[in-house]
């Protein structure tokens, strides 16, 4: 293998003994908004996330990247999934949300929200006639406090003594508006964990 002459130059000034200082005292940073359009297209509606870690409690921020009509990139930090890392790693809960209700229009039932999280809930009927079953077959509503009505359908996990686990199988766009809620009843409960964030 043989270098060029331009490589040998190159490797001479890497080994070089001189002070380099100089050089480097003429250099400037700069830096360019302007994304190259070879990049733009990678790039562009990129889909990332940030980590922030509070006590045993990990935020994870959805954080996506657009590119304006002038190039420069803007960025939408979305509402945090809050994981709780103490032990079994898994979405924060909440135990019976204070005004969460959970009702099927069809079959006029009501169901009592005993814990909450962004991937399922317990619930228990009013009505002690109705079955775990039943939930698949349902579209049901989750009203939350101040944010509205979410629509979505529930996969049951389990039931014991009247009490229903279930996961959830589908949102009609109501993910962000439950992580919203579930972030705001975090931050209230556990105020002084946020107290030194700015």
């Amino acid at each position: 293998m043989e270098f060029t002459a331009e490589e040998l130059s190159f490797f001479k000034n890497v080994f070089r003994q001189d002070d380099h200082h100089a050089e480097l005292d003429n250099h400037k940073l700069t830096v360019q908004t302007h994304v190259p359009s070879n990049l733009s297209a990678i790039l562009e509606n990129a889909k990332l996330t940030l980590l922030a870690e509070i006590g045993h409690y990990q935020l994870w921020f959805p954080l996506s990247l657009e590119i304006d009509d002038f190039g420069e990139f803007k960025t939408k930090l979305g509402t945090p999934e809050v994981v709780d890392v103490n032990g079994l790693e898994r979405s924060w809960r909440i135990e019976a949300p204070e005004n969460v209700t959970l009702y099927d229009e069809s079959s006029q039932q009501k169901y009592e929200v005993l814990s909450l999280s962004s991937t399922g809930l317990t619930l228990r009927p009013k009505n002690d006639n109705v079955f775990e079953h039943h939930l698949s077959d349902q579209s049901l509503q989750i009203n939350l406090p101040d944010l509205g009505s979410i629509k979505l359908s529930l996969e049951p996990v389990r039931t014991q003594n009247n009490i229903i686990s279930a996961r959830f199988q589908q949102f009609d766009d109501g993910r962000d508006k439950l992580r919203k809620f579930l972030f705001n009843l975090h931050r209230t409960k556990y105020s002084h964990l946020y107290g030194n964030l700015k």
